[in-house]
């Protein structure tokens, strides 16, 4: 009875760990694009929070951000902003410096300066990427899938337009993780090109491990129909 009770249990914790992947992966595929969202919404909150504007003052957002090749973060945050009643407006991009034609030296064009208690929000993604770093082995070969992780990196800047003091200045960054499944890699990598990560390799000696398991499981059995007799 011993080894029938074992063998039990052997078989239970099995199906458990082969089993438990496929169902953290029942409600992919997300995409790349879908991934980063999450973690902008996430970002746009912790970077300005609630109260982290002047109550009452508008705020000038310079579009499109720097670095936000996907205009994902900069549509969370203006989300953000508007949720809290704060007045959003969109701001030119900084312009190129204009070459004088009689001294041939380049200066900024100054921006106008509002009389409305207008505040710059400057805001740039330092960095952002997507990887692969787990691969999710297959009973009893190949692989079931892939851990992926998502990682965003902005700083803020909120100076006062008309001095031009920096009122408060903060760099924040997230990241997320989820299982892709194996078949979902192209789905996952539409609509995003310059996104398309290598998938970890299996060990050179990963046909072990199902043999081995096989093995196990092998003797296991002899075990159970030896204890009846």
């Amino acid at each position: 009875m011993r080894g029938v009770r074992l063998a039990a249990a052997f078989l239970v914790a099995m199906v458990g760990y082969f089993a438990a992947p496929a169902e953290a992966a029942e409600a992919l595929p997300r995409t790349h694009m879908a991934a980063f969202d999450s973690v902008a919404a996430q970002l746009a909150a912790e970077l300005v929070p609630s109260g982290a504007i002047p109550a009452g003052r508008p705020v000038e957002l310079t579009a499109p951000l720097p670095g936000d090749t996907l205009s994902l973060f900069e549509q969370r945050l203006v989300q953000r902003l508007r949720a809290d009643g704060v007045t959003v407006r969109m701001g030119a991009a900084p312009a190129a410096p204009v070459i004088d034609p009689v001294t041939g030296e380049a200066r900024a064009e100054t921006p106008a300066t509002p009389a409305d208690g207008t505040v710059r929000l400057a805001v740039r993604v330092e960095s952002r990427s997507v990887s692969f770093v787990r691969r999710i082995g297959k009973f009893p070969f190949g692989a079931k899938g892939y851990e992926r992780l998502v990682t965003l990196q902005a700083q803020a800047r909120l100076v006062d337009a008309a001095s031009g003091d920096v009122l408060w200045a903060k760099t924040a960054a997230r990241q997320a993780t989820d299982v892709l499944r194996a078949r979902d890699l192209d789905t996952a990598a539409s609509g995003t090109g310059m996104f398309r990560p290598s998938v970890p390799q299996g060990s050179r000696f990963g046909f072990l491990e199902p043999l081995i398991v096989s093995g196990v499981v092998a003797g296991l059995v002899i075990l159970f129909y030896s204890n009846r007799t």
